[in-house]
């Protein structure tokens, strides 16, 4: 995805900017993709058992979608037809985009946590064995409060696969009109990264409280594996 992200910088700006300034996009989109991925990469190796760590993971691969946000508007700043403040304007959007994205999915987690979380652990974790099926407790936190983190559900995949088409197709006619088609260029992009940035904020206020939870308990808490009944979990069921 890193990669790809880079690919479609280096491709938006075949049509919009120098030869020499296609190159230093390219160049500039690699590095990037390269430091990400490596980043990425040492999350991996982070005590993958740990469901700490694993969220963490989560939120990192989650930057993979920022980051093919930011290469799908990479080429604006290297274009000698739009002018310093239509980019630091379209700049500063997205920078709320992200910001704002971000706290909307943790403030929207957090509220879920606070209202239903405590009683949802009854169904999912096993102190004893330091197991906590997280996902399961993550779908009925939203469907108790409605609140859970944002999701790719088939509606949301089918526009944001219809966004990444436009995104591929269009620059080369909305950058060749005015500043105004390029401001709304750039929302386009601020509103695929702000619900990128709320995915990452909602897992990382869910990694918070994992570790909060495994401070107050003493417990290193590890994923369910698959294959393991959830004992705790059908016994809950029937208390219901």
């Amino acid at each position: 995805m890193n990669l790809f992200g880079a690919g479609v910088a280096w491709a938006l700006a075949d049509d919009l900017v120098t030869p020499a300034a296609q190159v230093a996009i390219g160049r500039s989109a690699l590095w990037g993709g390269a430091v990400l991925t490596v980043c990425q990469a040492a999350l991996c190796l982070l005590r993958p058992g740990r469901l700490a760590h694993a969220l963490l993971l989560r939120a990192g691969i989650a930057l993979s979608l920022v980051w093919f946000f930011v290469c799908a508007i990479l080429p604006l700043w290297w274009m000698d037809e739009v002018d310093q403040p239509v980019q630091w304007f379209v700049l500063l959007s997205l920078a709320a985009a992200g910001g704002a994205g971000a706290a909307v999915g943790a403030c929207r987690f957090q509220a879920s946590w606070l209202a239903s979380g405590r009683a949802a652990l009854a169904r999912h974790y096993d102190r004893e064995r330091g197991l906590l099926d997280w996902d399961a407790l993550i779908r009925q936190l939203a469907r108790r409060t409605g609140a859970g983190a944002p999701s790719v559900d088939r509606t949301r995949a089918a526009v944001i696969a219809a966004a990444i088409v436009f995104m591929l197709v269009a620059p080369g006619y909305v950058f060749g009109a005015a500043a105004a088609a390029v401001i709304v260029w750039g929302g386009l992009i601020a509103a695929g990264l702000g619900w990128s940035t709320a995915l990452i904020g909602a897992t990382l206020a869910q990694a918070a409280a994992l570790r909060r939870l495994e401070r107050h308990d003493g417990v290193r808490l590890a994923a369910y594996p698959e294959e393991m009944p959830r004992k705790r979990a059908r016994q809950g069921q029937r208390r219901r």
